[in-house]
């Protein structure tokens, strides 16, 4: 699945919302996120080399890393990427 067939996939799924996050050097920055928030399923992925997805069991665990050697849990705003 491309990045741009996602739309149509969540217009197919009414249950479900995809948002897409990418990596380059050792960042992490929303590439895609859904416009439908409201929905039963919420499923976060990561692009890598602008051809895998991987799926985000724990955003926070994922992201809490770039922010600090903290080991407690945060919760992050997908928009920004801000805790």
């Amino acid at each position: 699945m491309k990045l741009k067939d996602i739309k149509k996939f969540e217009q197919q799924n009414p249950q479900i919302s995809v948002n897409v996050l990418g990596y380059e050097g050792k960042k992490i920055f929303p590439l895609r996120i859904s416009e439908m928030a409201e929905r039963e399923h919420d499923v976060n992925l990561l692009l890598l080399e602008d051809k895998h997805f991987v799926l985000i069991n724990d955003l926070s665990r994922l992201l809490s890393h770039q922010m600090s050697n903290l080991k407690e849990k945060r919760f992050f705003y997908l928009r920004c990427l801000n805790s």
